[in-house]
């Protein structure tokens, strides 16, 4: 199943190299999304070649990047680094399409069962996919996120915490940076394009939609790049309100859907 529509744009495929060999039980599906973070995506590559989760399949989707050489980067990386994953596949929007559809797109092309996703400007330490793993298939979660920390033009710890309902519902405080089960993402319908951003906010509300409790493994595992051209520093931040309008719209609680 997928949640991509007949009419949206296919990407082009860039890089693709598989493994003869059976895809293995305990494979972990990494989506990158990039969009001319060619400075700092083999960083990102570096941390995923660098984990102890051993089972990576690594797809990687370009959205139309043309300020930078994101594309040459990216599969010269992976020319260099296809022994260490199952499968390695490099895609490319034909058009910009923003991350909603560039990481619905990686869903779309994801072999394995446990799906991570991050951005390009993004890292995770060595043990995150083997700790989110083993959390994600001990506790039989829809989704599992951690702790994350902050750096570049601020330094810090995230506010991650025990998923509540109600909290979310008053404000978002999981990263996308999470280990997700692809039947969980299908079941929610995946991202959806919102023009000022919050979509991962979205994403979220969509499992309290479901009636899905995602887990939370508390330990910082995770890199969150902060910079100040950022989507969520500059278009998000200046429609706050009307972003929380969106999401009370979006997603009505219980005792408004009964007035």
């Amino acid at each position: 199943m997928s949640v991509l529509k007949p009419w949206d744009p296919a990407p082009d495929t860039v890089f693709l190299h598989k493994r003869k060999s059976r895809k293995p039980k305990d494979l972990i599906t990494v989506c990158v999304t990039n969009y001319n973070y060619a400075k700092v995506v083999e960083e990102c590559l570096d941390s995923l070649a660098a984990q102890t989760h051993q089972n990576i399949e690594l797809v990687v989707v370009d959205d139309l990047s043309t300020k930078d050489e994101s594309i040459e980067v990216i599969s010269g990386w992976m020319e260099d680094n296809t022994d260490r994953f199952y499968r390695t596949l490099l895609l490319a929007n034909p058009r910009n399409q923003g991350p909603s559809f560039s990481r619905n797109i990686a869903f779309d092309h994801a072999s394995a069962e446990a799906v991570f996703i991050m951005d390009a400007d993004n890292l995770i330490y060595p043990t995150a996919l083997e700790k989110t793993y083993a959390a994600l298939t001990n506790g039989k979660f829809p989704a599992v996120y951690t702790q994350i920390e902050e750096f570049g033009n601020r330094q810090g710890v995230g506010k991650a915490d025990i998923w509540n309902p109600e909290r979310m519902r008053e404000s978002n405080y999981v990263d996308v940076m999470a280990l997700i089960r692809k039947d969980a993402w299908e079941k929610v319908g995946g991202f959806s394009h919102i023009e000022e951003g919050w979509e991962d906010y979205d994403f979220w509300l969509k499992f309290i939609d479901h009636d899905l409790t995602p887990g939370y493994l508390p330990e910082i595992l995770c890199r969150y790049r902060v910079h100040h051209s950022s989507r969520t520093a500059t278009e998000a931040l200046a429609a706050h309100y009307d972003l929380e309008l969106m999401m009370e719209f979006r997603h009505p609680t219980p005792e408004a859907e009964e007035k």
